[in-house]
């Protein structure tokens, strides 16, 4: 068999494949982003309970995101439109938290100066 042949979208038409890949990008930093952005601002707080809470949660939306994309395919797609809408929903007002960290850290390290 040919190795061409072997991947998911060989035998597409090219400009599919682009847009898969391009949407498939896309989805993967919207995801990356939200996750990464949130972390940030929940890392602030100083009890670990929100921490906890945060990775437990993520673990429990790996599992139950795999389970319903095997399981449950449309279910799954469902869930992944709202999360979306969420997290374009939330992008905004994560980097809005991560400006205002940001400028505070640059206040306290400049009021540290000699």
């Amino acid at each position: 068999m040919d190795t061409l042949q072997s991947v998911a979208l060989a035998d597409q038409d090219p400009a599919l494949i682009l847009a898969t890949a391009i949407l498939g990008g896309t989805l993967a930093s919207a995801v990356h982003f939200t996750k990464a952005g949130s972390r940030a601002l929940i890392n602030t707080s100083p009890e670990p309970f929100s921490n906890w809470t945060a990775s437990l949660g993520e673990e429990a939306l790996l599992l139950g995101g795999l389970w319903a994309a095997v399981r449950y395919p449309l279910a799954f797609l469902a869930g992944l439109a709202i999360f979306l809408l969420v997290a374009l929903w939330l992008l905004p007002k994560i980097w809005r938290g991560l400006r205002v960290v940001w400028r505070r850290l640059q206040a306290a390290l400049s009021r540290q100066r000699p």
